[in-house]
């Protein structure tokens, strides 16, 4: 017997099943409600049934021959559904009952023995036979030899093998023999699959269609040459570089398949080039920072080299910058760039108020091994007044940052984590004021858990060491408190005091934080949420912790947080209202 049947995915009439419950509940007398009722079963073949039943579509207000004539074609439904999972006896008894101005139907499923899988057998003929990559599926298909039968996993089987055809070049494959043999008598099944891929394909002659560029920095872009093994994994990592770059706003890219001559496959690759100007404007509030405004201005393409002018302004009340940045492309320009520039910020905190100027050099480069690189040479002046200390500083600061970034979904994550390390140094001469050695880790992990939610843990460390702790700027202090720090407590108000108990700042910080998200709805969720830590000296730690609810939005445009905290064990904290957008991945 070979059958190609698969469970049924038909969620939309569940939704609109529960939308009819929902409407009878809120429209008819209790006693008046459509109600269907399966016994028998749990887990996937339970919810496998419930998607089948046309019957279960149905409400109160269907008329009476529809009813009875979904109620009879309910059995093959069922046995349906019930052998997609392997189950090829199972017994059915039922009842459909009428009054009271509406109906209910009763099944009670005896689904009986469950085919398992006996026998698989995946022969893998042609140039893939000796290919890793096949040799590797295969292995790990066979692997499903006695597991209960699943006759979309005997699907997806087929689907993987035909996709890594396609990503490996084997571009005239095709299954020999698929074949699914069903032993009723033993409750067993044999899966047979025959696979020839036929030769393995390369790339021929790349054609580039554009006119904005110098063509050596755009063919820097593409991943394959002439002679390499086609791959469709090739061509999608290009794609995905150039529509990326500031410079395109349409990228096509073709393997011409109708062209194929000995086993070379032509690519054109037509670029349409975005706007050579553009400009943003955006307002905003952040509860650390408060009415958000801000603009920006880039010239994506000061010459056919690529290069790259950024400006920046932001403004709050707690916060202002201003950026300009010259950018120039690498070797592998999607990812690797020289840039230089300067910028000036302001920043007026409750603990302290500061005005610094900086000029910086960065070479950026994405590592093989996921982590994304930083390396800079800063110049920064910076004046800066706590309630307790009024002084100014001058760093040349070589440094170094190093970032991996993992998550399901760039958008809305459900599992990922994110791990970012910097260190500074500085050794005193003409050009810097101090002694100093600097480093910072901050991390988030992110679980899925049961019934849609979430377990969020933050952790962040950092560590100086200076000679002078009363010349060291304020922005290379550490302080804590706000919305990305230790909730109920506002930005940056915890840290050292001084004698008169003014916070001014320490060498160290601390925080975790610990976080458990519930979902409600699809774009909704609930949070509960401890934070605790502090930033301080060696010789007097003192922990605060704050604590809270939060409503999650997941707006079309990204995470939406609205939080409320409060300090733990202060008698006099209040609630703080911590609001914030992003990810935090």
């Amino acid at each position: 017997m070979e059958t190609d049947s698969k469970p049924k995915t038909r969620r939309q009439h569940l939704g609109r099943r529960n939308t009819v419950k929902l409407l009878a509940l809120l429209c008819l007398p209790a006693w008046a409600q459509a109600d269907v009722e399966i016994d028998g079963l749990s887990g996937e073949v339970r919810n496998n049934v419930e998607l089948t039943l046309s019957v279960a579509d149905e409400n109160c207000e269907s008329p009476e021959w529809k009813i009875r004539d979904l109620y009879a074609q309910a059995d093959q439904e069922i046995d349906q559904a019930m052998r997609a999972f392997g189950y090829y006896h199972s017994q059915l008894a039922k009842q459909l009952r009428f009054g009271d101005g509406c109906w209910q139907a009763h099944f009670v499923i005896a689904p009986g023995p469950r085919t398992s899988i006996a026998e698989i057998n995946v022969e893998i003929r042609g140039e893939a036979a000796e290919d890793p990559a096949f040799v590797k599926l295969r292995e790990q298909l066979l692997q499903q030899r006695n597991l209960a039968l699943n006759h979309a996993d005997y699907e997806s089987m087929k689907r993987k093998i035909n996709a890594l055809a396609a990503e490996q070049g084997y571009l005239q494959a095709k299954f020999l023999t698929h074949r699914l043999h069903i032993d009723k008598q033993q409750h067993s099944a044999l899966i047979d699959l025959v696979f020839d891929s036929g030769p393995r394909n390369r790339f021929g002659v790349l054609s580039i269609d554009q006119d904005v560029l110098d063509p050596a920095l755009v063919e820097r872009f593409v991943s394959f040459k002439s002679g390499d093994y086609y791959s469709a994994k090739q061509l999608a990592q290009t794609h995905a570089a150039l529509t990326s770059s500031p410079y395109f706003q349409r990228v096509d890219l073709q393997p011409d398949l109708d062209n194929i001559q000995d086993l070379q496959v032509p690519v054109t690759l037509t670029l349409h080039p975005r706007k050579t100007h553009h400009y943003t404007v955006g307002i905003g509030y952040d509860t650390d920072k408060g009415p958000l405004l801000g603009g920006g201005y880039q010239n994506r393409r000061l010459n056919r080299d690529g290069h790259v002018l950024n400006a920046d302004l932001d403004v709050s009340p707690v916060l202002a910058t201003a950026t300009l940045e010259y950018t120039v492309p690498l070797q592998k320009p999607a990812s690797d760039y020289f840039s230089f520039g300067g910028g000036i910020k302001r920043e007026d905190t409750d603990s302290y108020q500061s005005l610094s100027g900086k000029l910086s050099a960065r070479v950026k480069k994405s590592l093989d091994s996921g982590w994304k690189q930083t390396l800079f040479l800063d110049s920064v002046y910076e004046s800066y007044k706590t309630d307790g200390d009024d002084d100014s500083t001058l760093l040349l600061l070589p440094g170094g940052s190093w970032l991996r970034s993992v998550s399901d979904d760039p958008v809305r994550p459900r599992q990922g984590y994110r791990i970012e390390f910097n260190v500074i140094g500085s050794a005193q001469n003409p050009l810097s004021d101090i002694n100093l050695a600097q480093a910072h880790f901050a991390a988030v992990w992110q679980h899925p858990m049961p019934w849609r939610s979430r377990l969020l843990v933050r952790a962040e460390q950092g560590a100086t060491l200076v000679d002078d702790f009363s010349k060291l700027p304020t922005t290379y202090r550490f302080y804590a408190g706000g919305m990305n720090s230790i909730r109920g407590y506002s930005y940056k108000e915890l840290g050292p005091t001084d004698a008169a108990g003014n916070v001014i700042g320490g060498r160290f910080v601390s925080v975790l934080s610990l976080e458990y998200e519930q979902g409600l709805f699809d774009d909704w969720g609930i949070a509960a949420f401890i934070d605790s830590g502090n930033a301080y000296e060696p010789d007097d730690i003192r922990i605060k912790t704050g604590a809270g609810l939060g409503l999650r939005w997941y707006s079309p445009f990204g995470l939406v947080r609205f939080d409320l905290a409060t300090p733990i064990g202060q008698p006099d904290g209040g609630i703080q209202f911590h609001f914030a957008a992003g990810t935090r991945l």
